[in-house]
Formats: C-alpha cells, structure tokens, sequence
C-alpha cells in the first residue's frame, strides 16, 4: 500500500518501511507520530484521492534522528555600491520510518 502524506509544506510519496527527511515537529527521538493529511492513498487494486473518504486515514510514523541538511550559500551583491555579504544556512530535519498506513 501506499500513499501520499503532507507534512511539513511538502508532500511525500511513501510505503510501509520508508525513511523520509521531514522538517521538525516538537517531538522526540523514538516518539511515534500520526500524519493526518493524506493526500492519496493506493493498494493494489484501487486508488482513492476523494478528500471525504481520506478523513479517516492516517500514516504512523517514528522518528529515528535529527539531521542537517546539504549547507546553502547566499551571497548578495550590489554592483557599484561595495557591498556584499555572504551567509550559509542548513535547515534541521528529522529522519522518520513509516510503519503504518491505515485507510
């Protein structure tokens, strides 16, 4: 089975068993989370994207880790001004197992 989740502003297309990098909810190392917002859900035989029947779905997951992610440079330039900075950035996500997807 598989299924389409939201969280986080992105969407993930995910089975039982996956490891996805999602952005951090306040939860702990070993915690188990439920996903509400479930865009599609898919089995072997039919295919349900209908937002009425998708109320009662749900996608359980547990959170393995906190990672970084890839190191992002911004560099702004103003021409003729002498001006310039250079910042980095690494945004935080959490590595989490899906276990679950129930209909």
């Amino acid at each position: 089975m598989e299924a389409v989740i939201k969280t986080g502003g992105k969407q993930f297309y995910v089975q039982k068993g996956d490891i996805i990098e999602a952005e951090i909810t306040s939860q702990d190392i070993g915690a188990e989370i439920i996903i509400d917002d479930v865009l599609l859900i898919s089995d072997s035989s039919n295919l349900i994207s209908d937002p009425k029947k998708l109320k009662s779905a749900k996608v359980k997951a547990k959170i393995l880790s906190f990672v970084k992610g890839k190191k992002i440079k911004v560099f702004k330039f103003r021409r003729r001004q002498n001006s310039k900075t250079l910042n980095g950035h690494r945004q935080n996500y959490q590595k989490m197992e899906i276990i679950s997807i129930d209909k």
